[in-house]
């Protein structure tokens, strides 16, 4: 049996978090400038800090966006697609190509800016009917990459992949 190989691996698009990163910057410039209108008027001390702490919520918010990218890994072999996630405790999906029957791309006018789109995976398991992959760039090289790979799967597996209507 030939070797599984790694057809595609990355994270998903910033765009897909974009406006929540959007809202946090505007949330920091906005107390950062309030913050010079009226610091002369605080009292010193726990007011002074209370009012330096509310950057930490925007940049909490923008933190926290940027490490839910980072861990969530989108992975496609030329026998499966894992999708894993997690922090304190991963997660591994695994879905075997030859179970997968459709695909569809949808591609954003604003994940277009960003070079990214979903993709989306009609497939016959029980317990992942659906699955989106969001904002995969390259989506349109991808999603043929993986065509490719099922139909290989399909060659490999032969009279072992029957679908029941």
């Amino acid at each position: 049996m030939a070797e599984e190989r790694v057809v595609f691996r990355g994270h998903p698009s910033i765009a897909t978090v974009f406006g929540s990163l959007f809202l946090s910057i505007v949330l920091l410039v906005a107390i950062a400038v309030g913050l010079s209108f009226f610091w002369n008027s605080l009292p010193t001390g726990n007011m002074r800090y209370a009012a330096c702490a509310l950057f930490l919520i925007p940049l909490l918010i923008l933190l926290s966006k940027v490490v839910q990218l980072k861990l969530l890994l989108y992975e496609i072999t030329s026998e499966r697609i894992k999708v894993t996630h997690g922090l304190l405790t991963r997660r591994t999906d695994e879905l075997e190509l030859y179970r997968v029957k459709d695909t569809s791309l949808i591609e954003p006018f604003f994940y277009r800016l960003f070079s990214a789109a979903n993709i989306f995976i009609a497939t016959n398991d029980a317990s992942t009917p659906k699955l989106e992959l969001r904002g995969v760039k390259n989506a349109k090289d991808v999603r043929e990459q993986l065509r490719q790979s099922v139909e290989e799967c399909r060659m490999r597996k032969g009279a072992q992949v029957r679908e029941m209507e």
